[in-house]
């Protein structure tokens, strides 16, 4: 017996000799993975169909061992543009780690579903693609999770925050200082980030945020899963060769 899931591919892990894992973010299973047997050894069997950020139609079935067996995939949108731009290729693949990160194992996910699904939309367009929206994406997945920092009030003591001010992901989101340390950083930047939370995504793009908010929230999710995001690196190589510093 087999069924079918919408979901997006948020990555893969070869196993064995031909077989790949897929992993996968849906609004009715959260994060799941099935495994395509083959995938390695036939590249005409699902022709691209498993690269990050695609967003299909899996059919599967149980098999023998835990994972469910792929036994065929609709592609429902492909990414285009997203994969023609190294930029966008990172704010993909950056986008896919967050909002599977952040998402439970085999329970519905339905808001980190859509939120993965708009910033692929996103990435599409013909704007370009700052650190606000990043920013943007990143606060609405802590909010989606059930994480949200505190930014307009004290992680501590509950009152709104001001002047002078910390960031720290340990104690939940902004604190003042006479309540704890942190990163420094202004009340006025954690407000404007606020902002970005409760703005759509696609009305984000010509936002423009202050260099030093630009990996407050990664870090925050960071410290929430527990590990580094691995593809956090390669934008970081990027910024840094905007700014003129090259990729090493």
């Amino acid at each position: 017996m087999t069924d079918a899931l919408l979901a997006v591919v948020v990555g893969t892990v070869d196993y064995g000799e031909a077989d790949r894992i897929v992993r996968l973010l849906s609004a009715e299973e959260g994060r799941s993975a099935v495994m395509a047997r083959q995938a390695r050894s036939s590249r005409r069997r699902f022709q691209g169909a498993l690269d990050f950020g695609t967003q299909v139609r899996v059919h599967r079935r149980k098999g023998r061992g835990g994972l469910p067996l792929l036994t065929g995939v609709d592609v429902v949108h492909a990414p285009t543009r997203a994969r023609g731009d190294l930029d966008r290729i990172a704010l993909l693949a950056y986008g896919c780690e967050v909002c599977a990160g952040l998402a439970p194992e085999y329970h519905e996910a339905p808001r980190l579903f859509r939120l993965l699904v708009t910033w692929l939309d996103v990435l599409e367009s013909d704007e370009p693609i700052g650190a606000a929206s990043r920013l943007a994406l990143e606060s609405k997945a802590l909010t989606f999770a059930g994480l949200t920092p505190a930014l307009l009030t004290c992680a501590r003591c509950a009152l709104p925050l001001d002047d002078p001010a910390a960031f720290d992901p340990e104690a939940g989101g902004g604190l003042h200082l006479h309540c704890g340390s942190g990163r420094d950083v202004r009340a006025e930047l954690l407000r404007e980030i606020e902002d970005l939370r409760r703005t759509p995504l696609a009305h984000t793009t010509a936002r423009i945020t202050d260099p030093g908010t630009h990996w407050l929230l990664s870090d925050f999710i960071r410290h929430q899963l527990g590990r580094d995001l691995r593809t956090r690196r390669l934008l970081e190589d990027l910024e840094t060769a905007a700014n003129g510093g090259g990729i090493g």
